[in-house]
């Protein structure tokens, strides 16, 4: 009996969504407003000069990412890689009369136009010399695999190609 009940206890830990173990829940979910509020995300990490924040939706059906950035340009996290080769990057910027938010494909140093689109909801907003971008994706595009390698980066000018000034990465580790 006892053998029996640790085999349904660790099918069944098996058995739950792979991102529902590599994402915490949010006890609410995150409004997507281009802003970080107060325990809107239950983990945030310091990326250079950079905040990320991310959380898996209540219904564990999406994952919801912020990124803050001090510059007046644009704001990228790219999903998938550590390197910009390989990453599905959003990037965007708020050129104040135009917000401009973009789908792309990392491919070597450089990145174009996404064929496959995953935005559930996006925001961005520049504010206070900060710009800020949020968004959600589906968690089916990102729940194989051992962890969720990202690259987050920005530039200072309104403009989908100009270089960065600063890059980082981070790997969200899934749970054994």
């Amino acid at each position: 009996m006892k053998k029996l009940s640790i085999v349904l206890i660790i099918s069944l830990l098996f058995s739950l969504p792979l991102a529902a173990q590599i994402f915490p829940t949010s006890s609410s979910n995150p409004v997507v407003d281009g802003s970080l509020g107060n325990n809107e995300y239950p983990e945030i990490v310091q990326l250079k000069d950079m905040r990320l924040g991310y959380a898996q939706s209540r219904d564990s059906r999406n994952l919801h990412f912020i990124l803050e950035a001090p510059t007046t340009g644009w704001v990228s996290v790219g999903l998938g890689s550590n390197r910009m080769h390989g990453a599905h990057i959003i990037i965007g910027y708020d050129a104040i009369t135009s917000q401009v938010i973009s789908e792309e494909t990392g491919r070597g140093h450089g990145h174009s136009p996404s064929s496959e689109k995953m935005l559930v909801q996006s925001k961005i907003k520049e504010t206070g010399g900060k710009t800020t971008l949020e968004f959600t994706v589906p968690v089916s595009q990102f729940d194989s695999g051992r962890n969720l390698r990202l690259i987050v980066a920005y530039g200072n000018r309104d403009n989908l190609r100009s270089k960065h000034v600063t890059y980082d990465s981070h790997t969200i580790n899934f749970l054994k």
